[in-house]
């Protein structure tokens, strides 16, 4: 006789059939909090949540190379630090060493790339992440699906990735792969240090078009991809202020659905309402120079990142994987 049965069935039988299991289930059954200190069916808390790499895509290079983009997701409400090492690794190991070893939360996508000579097309190139809770996640990057193909073809209105350098250097970046800075910069800890770095939109739109009368802005984020300790940011003179219009507070029922949907929420909230820090630095004529102060509070080695978007345009933005350049810069901390 063949028996056939739901998932809801199987859940059932399972529950009807767990007495008569014995006695022995029930004395192996958990009584009090787990190894994590979780009581049975007691949600996780806030930082044991995901964090897990992701491959944004891979491109096709013109000398027949290929690049694949890795980003990642981290669920918690809290920032994450893994130094680079058996808790954080890519495979082949050649390819360590520009993974994020800082996780802020939220989906940051193309973070970095990895580059693949002809000869290793067919290698897939893995990225481990392990928590401090012992959790695992990985993602291989490869490039034998089509679609996740990435290109450089301009989108519909004429977006294209903005180009960036750095003074001193010939050499232009763009997209994801970007462009490292050939000088490592050197500061004392608690000392002030400014970054700077130089871009361009190249888009492609029609000057007819009512919407592109105007130039479309640039934006650029400075941020910290690794280092041992996070970095306090400062404005530099040269950087507009940034207006933003203040947020009314919640009448008590709405301050009541904030806290009734839980801390996620409210973080949200707090993070909507918090001005931009001075880490972010419009260019509003699509064009020319950011600069940003930086200061750290422990000594090493730290690689900074300045992305570059015209995400204020109608055909662009990180979901649809386009258009923005990275920047890179090493800086090393002395005491």
């Amino acid at each position: 006789m063949k028996i056939r049965m739901t998932v809801g069935g199987v859940a059932l039988a399972l529950l009807l059939l767990g007495p008569l299991a014995g006695p022995g289930v029930l004395e192996g059954q958990v009584v009090g909090p787990g190894p994590d200190g979780r009581w049975p069916l007691q949600p996780r808390s806030p930082g044991g949540r995901t964090l897990a790499p992701f491959m944004e895509g891979w491109y096709a290079n013109e000398d027949g190379t290929y690049t694949i983009s890795f980003g990642y997701l981290n669920l918690n409400d809290d920032t994450l630090m893994i130094p680079v090492g058996e808790n954080n690794s890519l495979e082949p190991a050649q390819f360590n060493g520009m993974q994020p070893t800082i996780f802020f939360p939220g989906h940051h996508r193309g973070n970095f790339t990895v580059e693949l000579s002809a000869a290793m097309k067919d290698t897939d190139v893995w990225w481990t992440i392990r928590k401090p809770n012992g959790e695992v996640t990985k993602v291989p990057g490869r490039i034998s699906s089509i679609a996740y193909e990435l290109d450089w073809i301009p989108r519909p209105h004429g977006s294209l990735p903005p180009t960036v350098s750095f003074d001193g250097q010939s050499d232009e970046g763009r997209g994801p792969p970007g462009l490292m800075a050939e000088r490592t910069e050197t500061v004392s800890v608690g000392s002030p240090l400014t970054l700077s770095i130089n871009a361009m939109d190249p888009s492609e739109r029609d000057l007819s078009d009512f919407r592109f009368q105007d130039a479309v802005p640039l934006r650029v984020v400075w941020d910290q991809l690794q280092g041992p300790a996070l970095v306090a940011y400062a404005r530099h003179d040269s950087n507009p202020i940034v207006e933003r219009e203040e947020e009314e507070e919640p009448d008590s029922a709405a301050a009541a659905a904030i806290a009734a949907a839980g801390p996620a929420a409210a973080a949200a909230r707090r993070r909507r309402r918090e001005p931009p820090g001075p880490e972010v630095v419009p260019l509003s004529e699509g064009h020319g120079t950011a600069q940003v102060i930086v200061t750290f509070s422990e000594p090493g080695e730290y690689l900074m990142r300045a992305r570059v978007d015209n995400f204020s345009a109608t055909d662009s933005g990180d979901g649809d994987q386009c258009c923005w350049t990275n920047g890179y810069v090493k800086v090393t901390v002395t005491p």
